[in-house]
């Protein structure tokens, strides 16, 4: 025990840092408390301090030094688990950070702050994850419970990571980017099926995963062909816009029928699920009566192409690991733990690497060449006209041809 924490000061801020973290998971519990990121620097402090490779050394004398509080009420199987691994204490006050990150980004989306709500609840995907992985690395840990076995926080990891994609799909849309939020839900759509397909979920779930990614889809299907109705530069072609909704109907009426179906025959529904299907059903509902139009079969629907996906949450890596996954697996990682804790503390995003100027150049010269496809894809399509094309292509090709002469000066320098 000495040889870990022999420092009496050491182990009165473990202590005081334990009690706090305890604190905070009573007030999220209750809905309680206003949340700052003090309250959350002390659980990455705590789990940096705890988090040493303790080899085959077994951990009950180690927490019975610690005098922390060694049982965790799992709200999932509403047990009380003994806490025998100090690798499980850690994933316990990790997943309490990802709630805490959370309940910061539903308090931030009531505020419309969108930024600080999709990057908190990208944090609460990066901590299950970092949780899940000390989940993993508990060895003596006697009972795991739902809550924190690692599959479980994995799963809550890409709801998490898929909650922010939703969030900034929402506003996207509430900004009238209607093009942009309509790839942003159809993004959102490729995440839940991702969702379904990794594990056998109870059915209640998968239902539920099916008729969301249902919905998504049709909101993107709704919001391209508005964005094509509003657009100032195209021409608007009614055919492709009709088509649009009626495969928006045609995912809207699917997401209608599956929730109807779990209200109708699922028998252990509680009141608050039975409230949110219901209240998903009026959604679908009020997007299919301002969406009237004629119905289409199955083979003629599934000739409409969905719109394109853009995903972007990026992928939810874990911003460290336990140290006793050298002691489990003999590989010696470099230790980048202690920087990636400050990165974490100080709350700053990744600084930018700066461009140079033939790159910015070479950049821009990338956009336009991609405006230039996206006008000849419109005039194949006929939703420009013929002036207006001709215009623009003139616009960007002098753009081009300006770019070409700046590379070749720098070129000569």
């Amino acid at each position: 025990m000495k040889k870990y924490f022999s420092d009496e000061e050491l182990l009165r801020r473990i202590r005081f840092l334990h009690f706090n973290i305890k604190h905070l998971e009573e007030d999220l519990e209750k809905n309680e408390g206003n949340i700052d990121l003090d309250d959350l620097n002390y659980i990455l402090e705590y789990t940096r301090i705890l988090n040493v490779n303790y080899g085959t050394d077994p951990h009950d004398e180690i927490l019975q030094e610690l005098d922390i509080t060694r049982y965790f009420h799992d709200p999932e199987e509403n047990i009380d688990i003994e806490i025998n691994d100090i690798m499980y204490e850690c994933a316990r006050v990790l997943w309490v950070l990802a709630k805490a990150y959370s309940t910061l980004s539903e308090r931030f989306e009531e505020e419309e702050e969108w930024e600080n709500a999709i990057i908190s609840m990208l944090e609460s995907s990066k901590m299950y994850k970092a949780a899940a992985y000390f989940s993993a690395a508990s060895i003596y840990q006697r009972k795991i419970g739902k809550t924190l076995l690692s599959e479980n926080l994995e799963l809550n990891s890409e709801e998490t990571r898929i909650l922010s994609q939703s969030i900034a799909a929402n506003r996207e849309e509430k900004q009238n980017n209607l093009y942009f939020a309509s790839k942003l839900y159809s993004g959102l759509s490729a995440l839940s099926k991702r969702l379904l397909y990794l594990k056998k979920h109870e059915e209640k779930k998968k239902q539920q995963i099916r008729a969301q990614f249902h919905y998504d889809m049709g909101k993107a299907c709704f919001l391209k062909a508005e964005a094509s109705k509003n657009s100032s530069i195209t021409t608007i072609n009614q055919d492709r816009v009709l088509k649009l909704k009626q495969k928006a109907n045609f995912y809207f009426e699917k997401a209608n029928k599956i929730w109807t179906l779990m209200i109708e025959t699922l028998k252990d529904i509680s009141s608050t699920e039975r409230e949110i299907l219901e209240t998903n059903l009026s959604i679908v509902e009020d997007d299919i009566d301002i969406n009237k139009v004629e119905s289409l079969d199955y083979e003629q629907i599934k000739k409409i192409q969905d719109p394109e996906p853009i995903v972007i949450i990026p992928e939810n890596l874990a911003p460290f690991v336990p140290k006793a996954t050298i002691f489990l697996t003999h590989f010696v990682p470099k230790d980048v733990n202690q920087y990636r804790f400050q990165r974490f503390k100080k709350k700053k995003l990744e600084k930018k690497i700066p461009y140079s100027k033939k790159e910015k150049l070479l950049d821009k010269k990338a956009g336009m060449l991609r405006a230039i496809n996206e006008l000849k894809t419109l005039k194949q399509n006929n939703e420009i006209d013929g002036k207006e094309f001709m215009e623009l292509m003139e616009k960007y090709s002098m753009k081009i041809e300006m770019i070409d002469r700046a590379l070749e000066k720098l070129a000569k320098r």
